[in-house]
């Protein structure tokens, strides 16, 4: 199902997706009913199935209007004094931030990259996706890639992967374990804590012109919030989502592109 084209369209999506964020807030994932979005939103069924074929439909739709690619070229554009050797953990920094404020953005999160999930969503939105979830792990590896090549990681160029893929696994691993619930907290420990630290240990695990701290880590972290604070609510649309389809590399968001 195609993403809506006018402004009308547009808005009987995000009125959709308002109704199922209320129905899983209430509900869970798996119990909310797909035909009582219509209900709520005060749609017709025809409205309904014009955009959505599936619950999968939804559940991929509700991941892609809060990622955190969508929000972070705001946030550079607001914050162009963050240096670059922070950059280089920007992305986990954002995204634990962004789940720690949403627990059901951290639920939608878990499921909706599911295979079982978004295999069974329309194609036009697995597409979107997929170039979603590869923008962000660009945007890791750009920012690792700009610190090697500015002899802030002080690591060989063919290191620039690996070290993306450390960050990028660890994030997925630490974050769906908080998200489980299943864990005694004994072993989890303290949230922020325990992510800060982790964090530190598997950047400070390369070379790097200056080690990081779970301190700084946090600095960036409260920058973080503030932004969410103003922007996030406001900016969670369907055409705020839109402005980045097609794109699966950051440093093809123009300053015009990330603000919308």
């Amino acid at each position: 199902m195609r993403c809506p084209n006018t402004n009308s369209e547009r808005l009987h999506c995000d009125q959709l997706l308002n109704a199922a964020e209320d129905l899983v807030d209430e509900n869970g994932l798996v119990s909310f009913r797909f035909a009582e979005m219509a209900k709520l939103a005060s749609c017709s069924n025809h409205v309904l199935y014009k955009h959505f074929k599936s619950k999968e439909d939804v559940l991929v739709c509700l991941f892609l209007r809060n990622c955190t690619s969508n929000f972070m070229p705001v946030f550079l554009e607001k914050n162009k004094d963050i240096e670059p050797r922070l950059l280089a953990a920007f992305a986990a920094v954002f995204s634990f931030v962004a789940v720690q404020r949403s627990p059901t953005f951290n639920t939608l999160r878990s499921v909706s990259i599911n295979s079982l999930c978004w295999q069974l969503a329309s194609d036009d939105k697995v597409n979107a996706f997929r170039q979603r979830v590869n923008l962000f792990w660009h945007r890791n590896y750009y920012h690792i890639e700009q610190a090697q090549q500015q002899q802030i990681l002080l690591e060989p160029a063919d290191k620039v992967l690996e070290v993306t893929q450390s960050i990028y696994f660890f994030l997925a691993g630490i974050l769906s374990s908080f998200e489980s619930g299943l864990m005694d907290e004994k072993y989890l420990g303290k949230h922020d804590e325990t992510f800060f630290n982790l964090l530190c240990g598997q950047l400070n695990k390369y070379k790097w012109i200056q080690r990081f701290t779970a301190s700084e880590l946090r600095q960036l972290a409260d920058k973080i919030n503030l932004f969410f604070d103003k922007y996030y609510q406001q900016n969670k649309s369907c055409k705020f989502c839109q402005r980045l389809n097609g794109l699966q590399q950051c440093d093809k968001i123009s300053a015009e592109i990330a603000l919308g």
